[in-house]
């Protein structure tokens, strides 16, 4: 390996060697602050890394055959940093007052965050399934950590059953694959040669759908979400941001990844006995099941964490759009599709977790619903107003980053010709308004202050926290009305 490839994978580096500090540091002392802040930093470090590597990197850079270092990998690792460290400074309230011990959390959190960085850098079977496990048993500890919580346990073994069973999807659709190709590279493709059998093309094919099953389960899309909304729930709320943000960051990632390093995809149906078996159209009806099911079972729910896990599976389902190109030219539209609107959902998602864990920090109630929001705007308008914010970019309101990744997306559906995508993707927005303007709504709604006012104690907060909460409506409002701020950065990739 040469010294260019060790520093192509520095900020995996950089991570996998704060672990074993981490280790070490937690042997010599325990102390919450100290392990924080160094887990801080090791992200910091690993950031600036990435944006180094990203200014400098040209073309893509292979290191050995399991991984392969592009920008829009990089570009990934940077949103999974930037919401961890958003995870790790929410997580501290909580940890004081409901858990007594500290340190391992902080050391799961960065084998959570190295194994998504293994998986946005994957191009490699072998790879994708150790940060695909790195990633899901670090996330199983976590969802249960709050072992005194009401429904950690029962969160805990379901999010442990769900990743056994993508992780059984996968395994067999890999080892089909590997079966019939001899190969675990992504770039192997069997099916875009005229010459291979039925029988080949027949398990390759099934390899391939087997492999995506387990991909959407990770990803919670329909109709293999019935657990998520649980999930989110019963775990504590800076784990359910991680839940919600990096773990899905990363497998969309390495699931782009996957699929357009196969042609055959995205572009050659693949025909038996006369009919179009193509898997093109089966991930056509997971984003259009996901995008309706997602939304419509958002409407009746009340706690938040529920809505945002049912808000989540239709976010998913809105970026399976970019996956529906026609040719290799549309896979850079593609990429700088999904990656501007990663970047919308993830600051959306990050700034509605916020904001909730700060309100859980000032009521007596551990689950909130959208009602225990009620006046918030004239209790603590900087907090009310980065939830108008983010619930309007979530929502594809115009002038907000939502929007313009959601005309991205139309974008790409337009030229792929995907007329039921487009009108599930509008028919579902519609249907997603009715639950975002309610959150709204209740922010402005006076009648029940005075109620609230014997649960919450005053909404005092700290000036870094003020400070992070005017940020993130500044970036929030800066790049919905300026996203060529964002979209210049993925030209030059």
């Amino acid at each position: 390996m040469t010294l260019l490839m060790i520093h192509s994978i520095s900020p995996l580096l950089i991570v996998a060697f704060g672990i074993v500090l981490s280790l070490l540091l937690i042997a010599w002392r325990r102390s919450q602050k100290l392990i924080l802040a160094f887990t801080l930093t090791i992200f910091v470090c690993a950031m600036l890394a990435s944006i180094s590597l990203m200014m400098n990197l040209t073309d893509a850079m292979q290191v050995t055959i399991l991984m392969k270092v592009d920008n829009y990998g990089n570009f990934a690792f940077i949103l999974i940093l930037a919401a961890s460290l958003a995870v790790g400074l929410l997580s501290t309230a909580w940890l004081t007052h409901s858990v007594e011990v500290h340190d391992e959390f902080f050391i799961l959190l960065q084998l959570v965050v190295l194994g998504a960085g293994i998986l946005v850098m994957s191009d490699h079977f072998a790879s994708l399934f150790l940060g695909f496990e790195l990633l899901s048993i670090a996330l199983v500890g976590m969802v249960g950590y709050s072992r005194d919580s009401q429904y950690s346990v029962e969160s805990s073994f379901k999010y442990l059953i769900l990743s056994a069973t993508a992780s059984s999807f996968m395994l067999l659709g890999i080892a089909f694959i590997y079966s019939q190709s001899g190969s675990l590279s992504f770039a192997t493709d069997l099916l875009s040669s005229n010459e291979v059998s039925p029988v080949i093309s027949l398990f390759h094919h099934a390899g391939v759908l087997l492999f995506l099953i387990g991909v959407a389960f990770k990803l919670s899309l329909a109709p293999f979400h019935f657990w998520t909304p649980d999930v989110y729930q019963g775990a504590p709320t800076s784990v359910t941001l991680l839940l919600a943000t990096v773990s899905k960051v990363a497998m969309f990632v390495v699931l782009m990844k996957f699929w357009f390093s196969q042609p055959s995809l995205f572009i050659q149906p693949i025909v038996s006995n006369g009919n179009t078996l193509s898997t093109f159209n089966f991930m056509s009806i997971f984003a259009i099941l996901s995008m309706l099911v997602g939304n419509t079972l958002a409407l009746k729910q009340q706690n938040i964490k529920r809505l945002l896990a049912y808000s989540s599976i239709a976010h998913m389902g809105y970026l399976l759009i970019v996956l529906m190109v026609l040719s290799p030219q549309s896979v850079v539209l593609a990429w700088q599709s999904a990656l501007f609107y990663l970047s919308a959902y993830v600051l959306a998602t990050v700034s509605l977790f916020m904001v909730l864990q700060l309100t859980q920090n000032n009521s007596c109630n551990t689950e909130l619903n959208v009602d225990d929001w009620q006046g918030l705007f004239w209790q603590k308008r900087s907090l009310a107003m980065l939830v108008i914010v983010a619930v309007l970019s979530l929502a594809g309101i115009p002038l907000t980053m939502g929007f313009i990744g959601k005309f991205y997306l139309l974008n790409v559906a337009f030229y792929a010709q995907q007329w039921w995508l487009i009108a599930a993707l509008i028919i579902g927005s519609g249907i997603a308004l009715v639950y975002y303007l309610g959150i709204i709504f209740a922010l402005f709604n006076t009648s029940s202050i005075d109620q609230h006012n014997g649960n919450y104690r005053p909404l005092k907060l700290k000036p870094l926290v003020n400070a992070s909460v005017v940020t993130l409506v500044a970036f929030g409002v800066a790049l919905g009305l300026y996203p060529e701020l964002l979209s210049q950065i993925f030209i030059n990739f």
